[in-house]
């Protein structure tokens, strides 16, 4: 049995639908276009016939809009990124990915059954049997008008934006914005075909020219010295967010012992900001820290942060001169190396670990040249998962990286990196 629950739906087209779904083995998320909830849209008329059936509003002997909704949603999802949810998987298993190192296939560990505690209504998710499901972002498919999907429930899954959202401001919340504001429909239920990643080109629609352009909902980005300098290479996002985030050095015995993540600190690691070349412009971008039986490995990816600033960032973040914080640049172009995190024996807690901080941006050499203070976990994995209890059971075990990769996105170029340093 599939974890949909019994909804009363149109008949017709719906009912056709219903059987695919069971077909799916389950039900794919509805998410209404140009906030139409009752079946009827600019481009599809009313449906004017009764019904005296509240539950079957309209014509029950004719197809309408919202079966027409129900059944393109129905043939695309299983492939959209909601019905897939390959992007661990893809960086994980990849030629160069962290399951070389360990050995262990992605088939065996609890990633791929990756879900939120509960289902929109609130009902408990059992782990054994869930499945992907309209259910994940709606308490009620056939009545989105009554039931909008909110924040919380996206949260409920994006983890780390939930995390940016108790660490930053940022201007579009601030705004009364949500993530349906930004993130599209085909976004949300797939266009029929498979992307592996969400930063795999074609996949996503969200960016921010779609609202901030001559004739968009935000209009121009004003004209200043920043703007002329930059747009035509840098995204938006390398100058506006304020930090990307990462949960630093998770430790891989506890997932496979438990299916749950540990990783050193409370909190994840802010402050900092990576640059990497991402769909022909320079972009914000984070890394993820692992070990696992003595080996260390990093990625690094773009990164969408959601700690947008109106007021961007000064010169010298990125260009060393006078009073310049662009550290790690000015350490690379001096020394060859950029010591991303270090390890001080001498502090407590979680002020041992130093760094990241800063714009560092990612060489062509990035692999050899990036330090990190990879880091052990002393205590079983069975351990409970305790930030504040588990810290003092976190010691340094190495710099080097038995593996790296970057599976997405492109390093910066010599030539950027000397524009960089000498401008």
């Amino acid at each position: 049995m599939n974890n949909c629950k019994s909804r009363l739906v149109r008949p017709g087209l719906a009912a056709l639908a219903a059987l695919l779904l069971l077909a799916a083995g389950g039900c794919p998320q509805i998410w209404w276009p140009s906030g139409d909830t009752d079946g009827t849209n600019a481009n599809t008329p009313a449906n004017t016939n009764t019904n005296t059936n509240a539950n079957t509003p309209g014509d029950a002997n004719a197809p309408s809009a919202l079966d027409a909704l129900i059944a393109s949603v129905v043939r695309v999802f299983p492939t959209s990124l909601h019905g897939q949810r390959n992007g661990k998987e893809y960086f994980y298993s990849a030629s160069d990915g962290f399951g070389k190192l360990t050995g262990i296939p992605y088939s065996q560990l609890g990633c791929g059954r990756c879900h939120a505690a509960t289902y929109a209504d609130g009902t408990p998710v059992t782990n054994t049997v869930y499945s992907p499901s309209c259910l994940d972002c709606h308490v009620d498919p056939t009545r989105p008008k009554d039931h909008p999907v909110t924040d919380k429930i996206c949260l409920g899954c994006h983890g780390r934006q939930g995390a940016e959202q108790n660490l930053f401001s940022d201007v579009h919340r601030a705004a009364g914005m949500n993530c349906v504001d930004c993130h599209s429909v085909r976004e949300m239920h797939g266009d029929g075909k498979v992307y592996p990643t969400l930063l795999a080109d074609g996949a996503s629609d969200t960016d921010c020219s779609n609202c901030h352009v001559a004739g968009g909902t935000a209009g121009a980005p004003g004209f200043n010295v920043y703007h002329l300098l930059h747009m035509d290479d840098l995204h938006c996002s390398a100058c506006h967010v304020k930090s990307v985030s990462s949960c630093y050095n998770c430790h891989f015995e506890t997932e496979v012992a438990q299916d749950k993540k540990r990783f050193f600190g409370q909190t994840p690691r802010t402050g900092f900001k990576m640059l990497m070349n991402y769909r022909g412009k320079v972009h914000t971008a984070t890394f993820q820290a692992l070990s696992y039986q003595g080996k260390t490995f990093v990625a690094i990816a773009p990164f969408f942060g959601h700690s947008i600033t109106r007021d961007g960032i000064a010169c010298g973040d990125c260009h060393p001169r006078g009073g310049s914080t662009a550290l790690a640049l000015q350490e690379y172009m001096t020394t060859g190396k950029i010591t991303v995190t270090s390890w001080d024996a001498t502090k407590t807690g979680a002020q041992r670990l130093v760094g990241p901080t800063g714009v560092i941006p990612i060489p062509p050499d990035w692999k050899t040249a990036l330090s990190f203070a990879f880091l052990k976990y002393t205590g079983p994995a069975t351990d409970p998962i305790n930030g504040a209890a588990n810290m003092p059971l976190w010691d340094f075990l190495k710099n080097e990286a038995d593996g790296a990769h970057a599976p997405v996105g492109q390093p910066l170029t010599a030539e950027q990196l000397n524009k960089m340093y000498n401008n």
